[in-house]
């Protein structure tokens, strides 16, 4: 008897169940258009059809404080397009920071400090992310040889740590 009792409310429970009060609110800032458009710029960008890329991309930059890889990918194609300048405005002008976290865009925006021969603001920058350091080598190399660069221009004096990258 009472095993059917569960059954029945069970049930009645179920029923009311309704498929408006189970609906997901991110879909409704979502535009569709874009997110095929930000698909289409995916596939050009993994088949190096980096100017249909940065098209497809350029068309769906609603996504670009809403989804953190678009940001990546975006970055990279405008690179491989040798449009370096508007690449560094994007990463500076980025609503999500955390989303910086990626090494290009570090690396693009001390590059873009050491041209301006700011060295305090690239110093700010190298300081700001050295989890980086424990990526792999060639990352490590790069990551290594410019705070080498950094340390002789603002201290002037070489950095006693040497290292051996294999």
């Amino acid at each position: 008897m009472f095993i059917k009792k569960i059954k029945f409310f069970l049930i009645i429970f179920l029923m009311y169940q309704t498929p408006l009060s189970s609906k997901s609110t991110s879909f409704d800032t979502l535009n569709f258009n874009s997110v095929s458009k930000y698909f289409s710029g995916i596939i050009a960008y993994e088949n190096k059809d980096n100017t249909s890329a940065l098209e497809f991309f350029n068309s769906s930059k609603i996504l670009l404080n809403s989804h953190e890889p678009y940001l990546k990918r975006y970055v990279n194609s405008l690179v491989l397009e040798n449009k370096i300048s508007q690449a560094i405005n994007v990463i500076k002008n980025s609503k999500n920071k955390k989303d910086n976290f990626f090494f290009d865009a570090h690396l693009l925006l001390i590059i873009d400090s050491l041209k301006k021969n700011d060295l305090n603001k690239a110093y700010e920058y190298f300081n700001e992310k050295k989890q980086f350091e424990k990526q792999d080598r060639f990352d490590l190399a790069i990551w290594e040889s410019l705070k080498q660069y950094i340390y002789v221009f603002k201290e002037k004096k070489f950095l006693n740590k040497k290292e051996n990258f294999g």
